[in-house]
């Protein structure tokens, strides 16, 4: 074998290796870099014992696990949590909903989680009937600061400090309801059996006043994230969404 084809045959090894290398190395090379960030809103997520859980916490962990990514995972108030997700390539940000406004801020995994939004009344108040958002702006509503059910309302001409009593959490929020300082309250059938829960109440005390929207939990990616991480974790999610441990894990968190 002559030097040329020696050579011939060394560029056309190192080419091949290249390719091989871009093609599936960029997971390991992001994986450890990976951020997941995230509010407390039990049973969704919230932090016990040092540890993050929840029902869709659980979920994503399955997904990055599917995917054969490993992340790291922190808790913050929302409007944090959503400005570092913007701000931090290689992260991520659950649960968030999916809207005109924030379509082109994130890459979408998802739905991984589906919800059903209602504005919530006491069932003891017989006076509360609602058809439709005018009837609700006849009454004052706790809703969450930064929250896209609050822009929402906004949106749809309820004033702060009027119709909306903003607050920092869902903690916060479920008192204002509870202590009768609002007359309706906004949630979904996990995080008002949380907060309910929590504070002596159960289902049995409230009923759904209005029903809003029947839409599905995401967890959005950093814009600048690699579109094939987006693809691996968009194919994990199908699978782990067609695997029924979505229904197992809810059941795990409700009972």
């Amino acid at each position: 074998m002559n030097l040329l084809s020696s050579f011939i045959i060394l560029r056309t090894f190192c080419v091949t290796f290249f390719c091989l290398c871009c093609l599936f190395f960029p997971y390991h090379i992001h994986a450890g870099h990976l951020q997941v960030f995230t509010e407390p809103l039990a049973p969704v997520h919230f932090e016990e014992d040092g540890d993050i859980k929840g029902i869709a916490t659980d979920i994503v962990r399955e997904i990055f696990k599917e995917a054969g990514l490993e992340v790291r995972f922190e808790l913050y108030p929302w409007k944090r949590a959503y400005q570092k997700a913007l701000s931090t390539n290689d992260s991520f940000i659950y649960t968030i909903n999916r809207t005109k406004k924030r379509e082109t801020l994130f890459k979408w995994i998802g739905p991984i989680l589906s919800k059903k939004t209602y504005l919530y009344k006491m069932k003891d108040r017989k006076d509360i009937n609602l058809v439709n958002y005018d009837d609700a702006k006849n009454y004052t509503t706790a809703v969450i600061l930064g929250h896209s059910l609050t822009s929402n309302l906004l949106d749809r001409g309820f004033k702060e400090g009027k119709e909306l009593i903003t607050t920092p959490n869902k903690k916060v929020q479920i008192k204002v309801f509870l202590k009768g300082r609002s007359d309706l309250v906004t949630g979904n059938q996990y995080t008002i059996y949380q907060s309910l829960k929590v504070e002596g109440y159960s289902l049995d005390d409230v009923e759904p006043a209005l029903f809003i929207s029947a839409r599905g939990y995401y967890l959005g990616a950093n814009i600048n994230t690699d579109d094939a991480i987006i693809t691996k974790l968009q194919k994990a999610n199908e699978k782990v969404q067609r695997s029924g441990i979505v229904e197992k894990i809810i059941a795990k968190y409700i009972q």
